[in-house]
């Protein structure tokens, strides 16, 4: 989550802000102080760290521009956005001087706060999403172990849609989500633009299909989103259009970059999310120009066949056959090279998403265990390449030796 924080003098204004960002950001921005003046700001950010700052202009003890400026001295990352009843351009002006980086006049309309918001959480995108590879292993001790529950979304949902089990096979998992037998739609949306996008970007995307009464889980994998939304209301996605328009903009960012996007109709009972998720396919496959269409195709056919190499090599680890483990791992990365264009990055990231894959299914092979220490060590040798930029193949023995513990 993104932490934030609130100053306005007005505690009314304070609240309504608290509200409609609560309301409309769940689980992605996190108000960690609402400050009443400048110099209360001030004495807060070192212990809150804020990604984001909403500030007033008219504060007393120093003003929102004061503020501002020193932020920007001190924190220069912090994103910060003005608030204010003035609308003296020389006011915009300086404050667009002092880095800031939006600037909202009083009185506005929640969705003018939204669209303003919006803004701020995609240009954080890109340095989130670049710590995506880090979050596997960063900050995890003996106290605090590794969790083998991680982007849980991407074998569930996909395993489904690609029919690798049955839907009464995974009804347990999906009820921990707390999807039960109540009506469902499936969106599913295919970009470029999804291929750099990491964890932070799916808990972004996510939250912009928030809707009273809808549950929301979503997988990014290569470069297509799929989002399932569930409700024991019939008439619950009334919102939906609003929701894939938040979505589009997030992923353009104002470029020229292609997004194709299939939706589903109403269906009744987990067994048919994978129908669903055909319908909202076979949309953008049958009705997409042609080259998103062939795009589309492709790389859903090359999906599928990762899906069959992370079962190889599931089965050659567990059988200790590292010679088989090794092709097949060599056959993933290359499969995730040809389809990601070599982007060494989005390959390292996808890659990670397959060996948490991997470990979570030989951990479901019955007497066999990965250890916590040997999925951390698997994750920050990930993160060593990430940095220094090695080719994965180079280091495949590595990732083929991986140590499994008999129970």
């Amino acid at each position: 989550m993104l932490r934030l924080i609130l100053a306005d003098d007005e505690q009314y204004e304070r609240e309504y802000l608290e509200r409609v960002i609560r309301e409309n950001y769940p689980s992605l921005l996190e108000i960690v102080y609402k400050a009443s003046d400048g110099v209360e700001l001030m004495e807060k950010l070192e212990e809150c760290k804020p990604h984001i700052v909403l500030l007033d202009i008219k504060m007393p003890r120093m003003n929102g521009l004061e503020a501002a400026e020193e932020i920007r001295k001190r924190f220069p990352d912090v994103q910060m956005v003005i608030i204010s009843a003035y609308s003296d351009f020389a006011y915009a002006k300086q404050a667009l001087q002092l880095g800031v980086t939006d600037y909202l006049l009083k009185p506005y309309l929640d969705s003018e706060l939204r669209e303003t918001l919006d803004k701020v959480i995609t240009r954080a995108r890109e340095r989130e999403d670049a710590l995506s590879l880090l979050t596997y292993s960063s900050g995890v001790s003996e106290e605090e172990p590794f969790d083998f529950y991680q982007d849980m979304e991407k074998d569930l949902l996909w395993n489904l849609f690609f029919r690798r089990k049955s839907a009464e096979e995974l009804k347990k998992e999906l009820a921990w989500w707390g999807i039960g037998q109540g009506w469902l739609k499936v969106v599913l949306i295919s970009s470029p633009a999804l291929i750099t996008m990491g964890g932070f970007s799916q808990e972004v995307l996510k939250n912009y299909f928030h809707m009273e009464g809808v549950t929301v889980r979503n997988s990014i994998w290569m470069d297509q989103m799929v989002i399932c939304l569930y409700s024991a209301q019939e008439d619950a996605f009334t919102e939906l259009t609003g929701c894939i328009r938040r979505a589009r903009n997030y992923l353009t960012e104002e470029s020229q970059i292609p997004v194709a996007c299939g939706v589903s109709g109403i269906y009744q009972g987990i067994e048919m999310l994978p129908d669903a998720y055909d319908e909202a396919a076979a949309f953008i496959s049958g009705y997409a120009s042609h080259d998103i269409q062939k795009s589309f195709v492709d790389m859903t056919n090359g999906m599928k066949r990762i899906c069959g190499l992370e079962d190889q090599i599931i089965e050659s680890l567990v059988n200790q056959d590292q010679e088989k483990s090794s092709d097949a791992l060599i056959a993933l990365i290359e499969e995730l090279e040809m389809r990601l264009m070599y982007q060494d990055v989005s390959v390292k990231l996808n890659f990670g998403r397959s060996l948490m894959t991997i470990i979570r299914g030989i951990n479901r092979v019955p007497g066999i265990r990965i250890k916590t220490s040997e999925a951390l060590t698997q994750f920050e040798k990930l993160r060593q390449l990430n940095l220094d930029g090695d080719n994965l193949k180079y280091h495949v023995e590595f990732f083929a030796g991986m140590k499994i513990q008999k129970e």
